[in-house]
């Protein structure tokens, strides 16, 4: 311990006053000397007992400097209460051994007289001595030491009181000064912050803090603490414990709950620590000893805590902490009453303001608006909303006013009234039961868990909602408030905000009121004005017709007919003016109005009247019979409307559904409801007619070269020609692209005399699209058609099966078996084939029954120099079918792209193993346009190559020159993206297609393929020669390489041999194998076949 531990006689004293309490030594020496002076005595001393010790206070006549232990003369002499007297202290057998008698001064004479407190307890004594034996005046030397000693303990006495006093003055100064400071803390924290320093300052703790005990949940929450400056702990951060602690992880938890409390004792090793996770930080930052003290404040139970750097602390510590609080809970009491009252007042002066600011505000957004600034700037909330409950799924809370610092928190808040989750928290609550919900510390509520980390990090403890606009079950709206304070929201407070809350129900009602007594205002003065608003803006023309004999007259019309006629309503009042301005065409069934309104008692009509300027207007016409008292006719009120625009949209609209906006002619929904009217016509009366399928050839040709404008404008000069050249019972639509159908109206009484009829106007039509070219861009281009026909009514027949019908007979003809071909149910065999080849293609892709097959390239030589990677299907039955049969029916179907991607793969992954052994080799595969064009092409090619390793030179891409000449800039686009990584591209058949020989300057081609059509016949056929010559020529002025294909005899060989370097592919050197059979034979490279 720092301090010795009391002697029994000192308690008092010493426990209370320390060492101060005594007199002074000049005091105790005054008393030595009268002593030794008054018995007429070399020596006299003065001493104290403190604690187990005795205290030399003063000495006279003598070198003594300290007592000597163990005197029992000295024991006696502040033992004895009639004091002691020694004649001869050798003759003493208890004291004759006595250090003072054997020792220094050697003692002989000894006297004393005991020093005592007003209690009689002894705290000292004074005596006289001398080394001479003195056996003559006891008695008198008795009575003088007893009166020097009462007057020396009257002294003491004295002094003692007074320190008393002064040590009462000073612990009464101490705490008017702690009660000012919590009197002048800013807030209820601040208070507590000065508290607790003023509590380190006192007991030498170096960590001083504050905890909270939440009975309910058995939780622990560190509020603040205090580091004393000066201590070894400055700059421990305990901000990073927010939040609750469960009891039993706190080394003090115990203590709080169960009230009692708790010392750690000394700390010497983490070991003792157990699992206290905080404690062990403590310990590690230099804390040796805790003390936690319980204590309640306000409902709530508190805990001070203070650590101290030395495992050894003041054995008064204790009472002083117990002091300490026994004057700090009612200090803070005192506070939290007035920092409660300063809130009720401040939210009182909240209500006034409101009251006066919600008198001026005309709308419920603004009264939100109000409310919530208010309580931030008067009442002094730190955030304030208000929530709007809607009742969509989810029940969402929607947020219509908000103040404070908190507005951002409040916006990112997922907030809901609905029994889930996320209804659970303040607001929620409030709606959905209709009661305030207080949570008077969310910083360890579980029920705030969704929010707690925002929450803290907006510097937010406590929350209320109150619901708005009840009695109402759930509340349509909701108040909801935000404190810094943990204590916020007490019973006053929270009864003056349920007032705010019935005073902003109240002006919301007097919003409501006022705003439906304005609407009603309004209504009445548009009641008024109705008429007078309906004939000025909404281009309503009144009339009135009298009923006279069976005739009607005018009799008033409104001004507003000038509006929409062009006339004054004085030039209308004819009996003439109406028929002679309604459309000749409409006026044989609009004269009939008045008619049928007499008749029917009302009746309505549209028909078109002539403007002033010379146009019609179409108007809608509403006609309401009138009675007089007997109730016979009278008149006629009639209403005009303009519906010009509105029957100009439903035209619009309908020509949009039902015609084809290039050439306005009627589009496939138009064409079924046509058709399905002939269909059951010619089913009613036994008639027949036909459907025309036309397919326009070279079409696709000009719209490649030239593109879609002018593939438009040959579709709509088409289009032009095809409409004259029908009966005006007929019909023709454009179904899409270049596809044209004719419905045939049924007149003929026999399927012969259709079919006549038929065939004939499809040689007419025929003959109307070719004999004259169309003319684009100074051009003349000739386009030709081919028509499918079949004919109606059959027991089957529907729109769909006919349309099928005479489509496959456009296939027919578009093959080469006539211009116009007649439907013969035998022609769906060659669908069902196309349809086989499909299926096939799918199950082949997905059973792996492609192959690979390669045919080798050779150099003028002879020697191999390349590949090419050729595609063949292996059927079910196991034959192979060959590629024309199978490629056509894969491009028209979109199933050439997984069908080309799978190829590339394979061949890259050939290559992969061909490249090893031969790294100057290519391997060309060929490229469908779809393939080319899909979206995903280049990365195909590219992830191919990267997949496998190969180097994108050795790979060849060949494309027709037919696919060069569509969207010329997205084909460079993509060529030039894959020639920049190295990948070669190839013109196959080059000679065969549309040529354009200015691509193979702008585009990256790095070789020419000549067409086997040509080299098949040379070098016999002259002009086949002159072409091959000609390319050959060409390809080495552009420097591209050069491929003959279809080299199968040896007179072929020595004719391109002749023309100089070039590589031949062809029958002749070696025909194309399975992949696996040739790989077979790679590690020993084919030898050049013999010439």
């Amino acid at each position: 311990m720092s301090r010795t531990e009391p002697h029994p006689l000192l308690r008092d004293t010493t426990a209370r006053h320390e060492r101060g309490a005594a007199p002074s030594d000049s005091s105790f020496h005054r008393i030595a000397r009268l002593a030794a002076h008054g018995l007429d005595l070399p020596a006299a001393l003065v001493f104290l007992v403190e604690g187990r010790a005795l205290r030399l206070a003063a000495v006279y006549g003598t070198s003594l400097a300290r007592l000597p232990r163990g005197s029992a003369i000295l024991d006696a002499a502040c033992r004895e209460a009639g004091g002691l007297v020694l004649p001869d202290a050798c003759a003493e057998p208890r004291f004759a051994d006595d250090p003072l008698v054997t020792g220094p001064p050697h003692v002989r004479f000894f006297a004393a007289a005991c020093l005592t407190l007003p209690d009689s307890q002894p705290i000292g004594a004074v005596c006289v001595f001398s080394p001479l034996p003195s056996p003559a005046f006891a008695k008198r030397v008795r009575l003088f030491l007893a009166d020097l000693a009462e007057a020396a303990s009257g002294e003491l006495e004295h002094r003692r009181t007074t320190f008393r006093q002064t040590r009462i003055a000073a612990d009464l100064a101490y705490w008017n000064r702690l009660s000012e400071e919590i009197a002048a803390a800013a807030g209820f924290d601040e208070a507590v912050d000065r508290a607790l320093a003023r509590c380190a300052e006192r007991t030498g703790a170096s960590l001083c803090f504050l905890a909270g005990y939440h009975p309910t949940y058995r939780l622990i929450e560190y509020i603040t603490a205090h580091v004393s400056p000066d201590s070894g702990l400055r700059g421990f951060d305990m901000t990073r414990w927010p939040g609750g602690h469960a009891v039993d992880d706190v080394s003090f938890g115990a203590g709080l709950a169960e009230d009692r409390i708790i010392d750690s004792g000394p700390l010497r090793d983490l070991a003792d620590l157990h699992d206290y996770v905080h404690l062990k930080a403590l310990f590690r930052a230099g804390v040796r000893r805790q003390l936690a003290y319980p204590f309640d404040l306000a409902d709530s139970r508190f805990g001070l805590v203070l650590d101290f750097e030395t495992p050894a602390i003041p054995e008064n510590t204790g009472r002083l902490v117990q002091d300490f609080l026994a004057r700090l809970a009612p200090l803070l009491m005192g506070r939290l009453r007035e920092d409660a009252l300063e809130r009720a007042n401040r939210t009182l002066r909240t209500i006034h303001a409101t009251t006066e600011a919600f008198a001026g505000l005309a709308t419920a957004e603004a009264l939100y608006a109000a409310l919530c600034s208010l309580a931030v700037e008067t009442g002094g909330y730190d955030t304030c909303w208000i929530g709007l409950a809607g009742n969509e799924p989810g029940r969402p809370i929607r947020v219509a006013a908000c103040a404070g610092k908190g507005v951002a928190y409040v916006e990112q808040l997922r907030l809901s009234w609905g029994d889930t989750p996320e209804g659970q928290g303040p607001a929620g609550t409030a709606i959905r039961e209709g009661r305030i919900s207080r949570w008077r510390d969310i910083a360890v509520d579980p029920r705030f868990e969704p929010w707690r980390a925002q929450a803290h990090e907006a510097g937010f403890r406590a929350c209320m909602a109150l619901p708005i606009g009840l009695p109402a079950i759930p509340a349509p709206a909701v108040f909801t408030l935000y404190s810094s304070n943990p204590m916020a929201f007490g019973e006053e407070e929270q009864a003056l905000l349920v007032e705010l809350t019935a005073n902003l129900t109240k002006a919301l009602r007097d919003v409501a009121t006022r705003q439906e007594r304005d609407a009603a205002l309004t209504a009445r003065s548009m009641s008024e004005r109705r008429i007078e608003w309906l004939l000025a803006a909404s281009g309503t023309v009144l009339y009135t017709l009298s009923l006279q004999e069976n005739a009607a007259l005018p009799l008033e019309i409104s001004r507003n007919i000038i509006d929409l006629l062009g006339y004054a309503p004085e030039e209308v009042s004819g009996p003439d003016w109406w028929p002679r301005h309604v459309h000749p065409d409409d006026l044989p069934r609009a004269g009939q109005g008045v008619a049928l309104a007499i008749a029917a008692g009302h009746h309505i009509h549209r028909y078109r009247i002539r403007h002033r300027d010379g146009g019609f207007r179409w108007i809608r016409d509403e006609l309401t019979l009138q009675r007089d008292a007997d109730g016979s006719p009278s008149a006629i009120a009639g209403v005009w409307i303009d519906i010009t625009e509105h029957h100009e949209a439903e035209e619009q609209i309908y020509r949009l559904a039902h015609l084809d906006p290039l050439t306005e002619l009627p589009n496939r929904r138009l064409l079924n409801e046509r058709l399905g009217a002939a269909l059951d016509a010619a089913r009613r009366d036994g008639s027949h007619g036909a459907l025309l399928f036309i397919d326009l050839d070279r079409f696709k040709t000009i719209n490649d070269m030239l593109g879609h404008s002018a593939g438009d404008a040959a579709l709509g000069e088409t289009a032009r020609r095809l409409r004259l050249a029908i009966r005006a019972t007929d019909t023709i639509a454009r179904i899409g692209g270049d596809e044209f159908v004719v419905v045939l109206a049924p007149s003929e009484a026999s399927a012969e005399a259709a079919s006549a009829h038929a065939t004939a106007l499809g040689h007419a039509l025929i003959e109307t699209v070719t004999s004259r070219p169309i003319s684009i861009g100074g051009r003349h281009y000739h386009l030709g058609a081919s028509i499918g026909v079949t004919l109606f009514p059959k027991p089957a027949d529907t729109i769909d099966t006919l349309i099928r019908e005479a489509d496959t007979a456009m296939y027919r003809a578009k093959s080469g078996d006539g211009d116009v071909v007649m439907f013969r149910p035998q022609m769906y065999q060659s669908i069902l084939d196309r349809h086989a080849v499909e299926d096939d293609i799918r199950s082949a892709l997905k059973d792996e029954r492609f192959e690979i097959w390669l045919q080798e390239q050779v150099d003028a030589a002879g020697a191999p120099a390349g590949v090419e990677a050729l595609l063949r299907l292996r059927g079910r039955d196991g034959r192979l079918t060959p590629p024309d049969r199978f490629v056509g029916v894969a491009e028209s179907s979109g199933l050439i792209v997984p069908l080309g991607r799978w190829l590339l793969g394979e061949t890259c992954r050939l290559m992969a193993r061909i490249g090893a052994d031969r790294p100057d080799w290519r391997m060309s595969v060929n490229v469908s346009p779809r393939q080319f064009r899909d979206p995903a092409f280049v990365a195909d090619v590219l992830a191919a190559l990267d997949q496998e390793g190969v180097s994108p030179a050795q790979l060849t891409l060949e494309i027709t020159e037919n696919l060069l000449i569509r969207d010329p800039e997205e084909v460079a686009r993509i060529m030039d993206t894959l020639a920049a990584r190295g990948v070669r591209f190839s013109v196959d058949d080059f000679g065969t297609g549309y040529s354009s020989l200015l691509y193979l300057r702008r585009l990256p081609i790095h070789e020419l393929k000549i067409d086997r059509g040509f080299i098949s016949q040379v070098p016999h056929d002259a002009s086949a020669v002159a072409i091959v010559e000609a390319i050959l020529a060409m390809a080495r002025q552009l420097d591209l390489d050069i491929v003959a294909e279809g080299v199968e005899t040896a007179a072929h060989v020595d004719f391109l041999r002749a023309r100089g370097p070039m590589r031949m592919q062809g029958y002749f050197f070696a025909a194309p194998r399975p992949a696996a059979a040739w790989l077979a034979a790679a590690p020993a490279a084919p030898p050049a076949a013999p010439i």
